[in-house]
């Protein structure tokens, strides 16, 4: 049962974080910054990679840490249904 909450506590913190990358550009327009990066205003090029890249890199993340806790509702599984009787054959 540990590894549900788990899976479900994960689930909603990276959807908060990938909601929150993917909409970067929100936060530039409440608190405007100057500058410039790679020559582009700071605005509008840091929302743009941080939601292309940064996504990116919080999805392969995110699949990762998944499938740990995937494997470990397996182990789990395969514990309680041994523990029933259930077990192997």
């Amino acid at each position: 049962m540990d590894a549900y909450k788990k899976e479900v506590w994960f689930t909603i913190i990276m959807s908060l974080i990938l909601v929150i990358s993917g909409h970067l550009g929100v936060f530039f327009s409440l608190f405007p910054v100057e500058g410039y990066l790679f020559g582009f205003p700071i605005m509008y090029i840091v929302p743009i990679l941080v939601g292309w890249f940064g996504v990116l890199g919080l999805t392969i993340i995110s699949g990762k840490i998944g499938n740990h806790i995937d494997e470990a509702i397996e182990k789990e599984n395969q514990e309680n249904e041994k523990q029933s009787g259930k077990g192997v054959i």
